[in-house]
């Protein structure tokens, strides 16, 4: 069976900011839940794409929160976050166990014994984590969260019959007066990156990297999402750049997360007096 196309990311046209602001949220409100059900099967794929989804959703309502409706807008972003956030136990654990299965257990039957192990320890996790996360799902009324998340979209753009006889020059200058802001708003959300300095306490530091990571992948949606707004003239953003400083990043992150839970599990091992699935070769 062929899968969907799809869809394209919303376009400016002429300098109506409004409807494409109205249109760039409903576009990421329709990607989150149109991978819901794979997400509650379990799917890896759609567990990821439905939390970057939810990501890029937070990330363009910050960006044009002038332009939506104020009334259940923080309730809002703070039920996105929360669905953000149910996602990411559950990911955290598909990225420890591809991790394991790329390892190579050089050495003995002990050595491969103790792999197997963490694999079979580590898939049980998962299904737990999975079952809490389908818990969490129930207290949320998400079929309400999507149609919330819809009128928030759209109350962007007000439709014609509630508009006024001069609402093309208003948007128009509302779009000017962003596109004169958009430079110093891209510069702060560069600055965190950019004044970052790779001394050898700071590259030690997981947590400083992780919060590099994620300033980067913070930078990189907002270049994404406003690209459209910005002049040919001002050549392609650095998305790419920041992709790939991301992609280095996260795969130190997921490293040092796994060897983390890997210590934990051993201390717990020890105490348990389980001494030959310690000794494992590093």
């Amino acid at each position: 069976m062929l899968s969907k196309p799809k869809p394209s990311r919303p376009a400016l046209r002429e300098q109506r900011i409004r409807e494409f602001a109205a249109e760039m949220a409903l576009h990421f409100t329709d990607a989150i839940f149109a991978h819901l059900e794979g997400a509650k099967s379990g799917n890896i794929e759609s567990l990821h794409d439905m939390r970057v989804a939810t990501r890029r959703l937070r990330q363009t309502l910050r960006l044009f929160q002038r332009f939506y409706a104020p009334g259940n807008f923080k309730k809002l972003a703070r039920k996105t976050r929360k669905t953000t956030r149910v996602l990411g136990l559950p990911r955290e654990m598909d990225v420890n166990i591809e991790l394991l299965r790329r390892s190579q257990w050089l050495g003995g039957l002990v050595v491969h014994a103790s792999g197997e192990h963490l694999l079979a320890l580590f898939e049980r996790e998962q299904a737990r984590l999975k079952r809490r996360m389908l818990r969490q799902f129930a207290k949320i009324d998400l079929k309400e969260l999507e149609n919330d998340l819809r009128a928030l979209a759209e109350s962007a753009a007000p439709p014609r019959s509630k508009t006024h006889r001069f609402f093309a020059e208003h948007q128009a200058a509302e779009f000017d007066l962003f596109w004169q802001q958009l430079p110093q708003l891209l510069l702060d959300k560069a600055k965190p990156v950019l004044e970052f300095e790779p001394a050898p306490q700071a590259l030690e530091n997981d947590r400083a990297l992780h919060e590099l990571r994620i300033r980067t992948k913070k930078l990189r949606y907002a270049l994404e999402i406003l690209k459209p707004l910005q002049p040919a003239t001002s050549g392609e953003p650095p998305t790419e750049l920041c992709r790939a400083l991301q992609d280095i990043l996260g795969d130190f992150h997921d490293h040092t997360v796994l060897i983390e839970r890997l210590e934990q599990h051993q201390q717990e091992l020890l105490q348990k007096g389980l001494l030959l699935l310690t000794d494992l070769p590093r």
